[in-house]
């Protein structure tokens, strides 16, 4: 799935490409985790990364968040104190998480969070190990239809990957 700002720039791209073990061992748990593949464009870098951060469960609710976003049932989250965002999704792994800013007429601002493996390869590392809080964001302008849009083409990637 893509989701891409109106202005052409930031530009996010997620996909499950494989499972993190290639044969199912009976373990409900380890056998489900989703490799996630990202393509991030921020207003100030570009990078990618290749990470197990969702196991099959947690990667459909990504399908049904933006069904909500898409028929603005997803509530806005608000600032904290200290500037930074409570995301509406998050996960066991913390490598993603995601919130809706606000929604315009026939749009919304989604924001998607990064922490961890998801991070620009600069802002990984040691130092970065210990903080599993979403430490960057990118916020996207999108039209709802492309929200739907986005939530359906999640949907069809993880039909190749059911949970087993």
């Amino acid at each position: 799935m893509e989701l891409k700002d109106l202005s052409g720039v930031p530009r996010v791209a997620l996909h499950p490409v494989g499972y993190e073990f290639g044969a199912a061992t009976g373990d409900a748990w380890d056998d489900n985790w989703l490799v996630i593949a990202g393509e991030v464009t921020s207003d100030e870098q570009t990078w990618s990364f290749r990470h197990p951060s969702l196991v099959v469960d947690e990667a459909i609710e990504i399908a049904e968040w933006l069904e909500r976003v898409a028929n603005r049932l997803e509530a806005p989250a608000a600032l904290r104190g200290t500037g930074s965002v409570d995301p509406s999704l998050a996960f066991t792994e913390p490598n993603l998480a995601f919130s809706v800013q606000s929604y315009g007429e026939d749009i919304v601002v989604v924001r998607v969070h990064f922490s961890l493996e998801a991070l620009p390869s600069d802002q990984r590392g040691p130092a970065a190990n210990h903080r599993t809080e979403h430490t960057m964001s990118v916020g996207l302008e999108i039209p709802l239809s492309d929200a739907a849009r986005a939530a359906a083409v999640w949907r069809e990637e993880l039909a190749l990957l059911p949970s087993r």
